[in-house]
């Protein structure tokens, strides 16, 4: 019965390259960053928390584009970016949380929501969670929905009750999704004040806050 959230992302021979001065490894989903500044690690965990890629996808597809070949020092990596995004969230959103993510960074990708609570039992650490206010958790690894089945369940009856029951509320969760951000369209309809981006986006996390009840 295999782990569902067990799988490693692939990258190519060029991204490896680029994520290896940054990352302590490539292949585990647990791994700690190195050699950026602490404004760069703070701002790509602060957009971790809001985007459904993985942390090392989202330093090459939005934070590593700062390096020009050999002229970018590491000290130099991702900091412009880093920068105006901390002026956004924390100006402008008021959100105070980015202001706590300098220092050393490790990041667990595929932890169980259980998992979650053993890791962050201790105190003498920080923690950021992907929120599911912000992250649909529409899509599948290996052909499976994302949760974890248990290696305690062993019982084939018990077994297939428990994955037809979360199957079921994932299919549900995804099912309603448009929907949901339908009806809060009705409800809430686009000021002229708004941008594209911003109105979508308030829409989309009103529809997840409402339906991630659904999710284990």
């Amino acid at each position: 019965m295999p782990n569902v959230l067990s799988g490693h992302e692939e990258f190519t021979a060029n991204e490896r390259l680029t994520l290896t001065p940054y990352f302590t490894n490539l292949d585990s989903p647990v791994f700690a960053i190195t050699n950026l500044p602490e404004v760069v690690k703070g701002a790509l965990f602060a957009r971790y928390s809001r985007s459904a890629k993985s942390l090392r996808r989202l330093f090459l597809d939005e934070f590593s584009s700062d390096m020009a070949a050999a002229a970018v020092t590491t000290s130099e990596v991702g900091v412009e970016r880093a920068e105006k995004l901390y002026t956004r969230v924390f100006s402008d959103y008021g959100d105070d949380s980015v202001a706590q993510l300098g220092g050393a960074h490790i990041a667990c990708e595929g932890a169980s929501n259980i998992l979650t609570k053993i890791l962050e039992r201790g105190r003498l650490m920080s923690y950021l969670e992907q929120s599911t206010r912000y992250v649909p958790y529409t899509d599948q690894s290996n052909g499976r929905w994302k949760y974890l089945i248990p290696e305690e369940i062993k019982d084939p009856v018990l077994w297939k009750h428990y994955t037809e029951t979360l199957d079921a509320a994932f299919a549900t969760y995804a099912h309603w999704l448009e929907p949901m951000q339908a009806h809060y369209r009705k409800q809430f309809p686009k000021a002229t004040s708004d941008s594209d981006g911003v109105y979508r986006a308030a829409i989309r996390a009103k529809a997840l806050d409402t339906l991630r009840g659904l999710l284990p």
